[in-house]
């Protein structure tokens, strides 16, 4: 009977060499799972700063854009004045050459 015990407790022992390997297996693979998850955030955080910087870049840039028109506009307005009131002018010196 001793050596019945013994051989079961060698099977045993092997089962429980096996259990442990596994388990070790199983540890590491969470390890990395827990890294790969941890990655995912940073980059997730990452990937919002970024939308924020470009939201910010957006309307610098629609406020650039839009400069030029303003100043266009600016002008314009400037030389229509400018134009009436030589016309203006011209009218109140009584019509001049006309």
């Amino acid at each position: 009977m001793e050596q019945g015990e013994s051989v079961r407790l060698a099977g045993l022992e092997e089962k429980v060499a096996g259990i442990q390997r596994r388990v070790a297996r199983l540890e590491e693979d969470q390890t990395a799972l827990n890294r790969l998850a941890t990655a995912v955030e940073v980059l997730a955080t990452r990937q919002e700063s970024m939308g924020a910087t470009l939201d910010h870049l957006n309307e610098k840039v629609s406020v650039l854009e839009a400069k030029p028109g303003r100043r266009w506009e600016s002008l314009s307005d400037k030389l229509l004045y400018a134009a009436a009131g030589a016309f203006l002018a011209w009218v109140l010196a009584g019509m001049p050459g006309a």
